[in-house]
């Protein structure tokens, strides 16, 4: 199945989603619509019950891109993870900024 959410500038992004994806969609859609404000109250309910630190929604999706950088993955894969057109954007915003630079030993 076919999913089409939009980019911030309203340009359409189409990916795939599975059968249990777009039926957990439908679910949620039957509740009622869940506005970005709920949402955001909802991430931070879930961090409290955790005992993590709160933190937004975007925030968590940049905490996700860093740690993914950090530990390893490969830029492109983490673009294509947080639907950025490009992989400049990714290493530009986290792999330049998330992976401290290599100290220069002496010999």
């Amino acid at each position: 199945m076919l999913v089409c959410p939009s980019y911030k500038n309203g340009e359409e992004l189409r990916t795939g989603a599975s059968t249990e994806e777009v039926d957990a969609a439908r679910r949620l859609r039957e509740r009622g619509s869940l506005s970005i404000g709920k949402f955001g109250l909802a991430v931070r309910a879930a961090c409290r019950a955790a005992g993590i630190p709160e933190v937004s929604p975007g925030r968590f999706r940049h905490l996700v891109a860093t740690w993914a950088i950090n530990q390893g993955a490969e830029p492109a894969t983490v673009a294509a993870f947080l639907n950025h057109k490009s992989p400049r954007t990714t290493m530009r915003f986290y792999a330049t900024h998330a992976i401290p630079k290599k100290i220069p030993t002496l010999r």
